[in-house]
């Protein structure tokens, strides 16, 4: 009986109306891989996925069912759809290397943030900042303007505001003392600092 309330307690932690929202987005994502990159039916399943990032996080806050699964399981499904959105766009974009060489850059950027912060902390540490957030929404809205701009002048700026806020985390990890995961930007550090001394 303890055991069977135990693992009722659990999936009405796990399988929250915010966490299958994220859940949801996981496979739309991978539908993005069964349709034309760039077709309505594409585009369709890009907003709904976009839909779910945008509420499972109010809903969350709304209901007071806010966790650190749901936070995992939000960083789990933003990888999926983005690695299904580049896998399926990159090709049709015809780029050069430097912008090849760029994206890995970003990626050994942002990975470098998550193992330091998972050696600190011992957690999945990605933060919620506000040059993160910029990007994301950004990076969203690319496929809506390659109709209007040079696919070597969106990726450009893209490829500059993700480079920023992959480093800014990454020195935010390497300098804090304490995990934050709403912290709002570099400039924030010192609020922890006044923190410890009021402490």
């Amino acid at each position: 009986t303890l055991e069977k309330s135990s693992l009722r307690e659990a999936s009405m932690v796990f399988f929250t109306l915010a966490n299958l929202l994220t859940l949801a987005r996981i496979p739309l994502a991978l539908g993005l891989l069964a349709v034309p990159p760039l077709s309505p039916a594409f585009f369709l399943l890009y907003v709904l996925s976009g839909v779910t990032d945008m509420l499972d996080g109010p809903v969350a806050r709304r209901t007071q069912t806010e966790s650190p699964i749901g936070a995992k399981l939000d960083s789990l499904a933003d990888a999926v759809f983005l690695a299904a959105v580049l896998y399926r766009l990159l090709p049709s974009l015809h780029l050069s290397r430097r912008f090849l060489w760029a994206l890995a850059l970003i990626c050994f950027l942002r990975c470098g943030a998550w193992l330091v912060g998972f050696r600190k902390y011992r957690r999945f540490a990605a933060l919620h900042t506000i040059a993160n957030k910029v990007t994301g929404g950004a990076l969203f809205c690319a496929p809506f303007l390659l109709p209007w701009f040079p696919p070597r002048v969106l990726c450009a700026g893209l490829c500059l505001l993700a480079a920023l806020s992959a480093g800014e985390e990454l020195t935010i990890q390497c300098l804090s003392r304490e995990f934050d995961p709403d912290i709002r930007s570099i400039l924030h550090l010192h609020n922890q600092s006044e923190k410890e001394i009021n402490s």
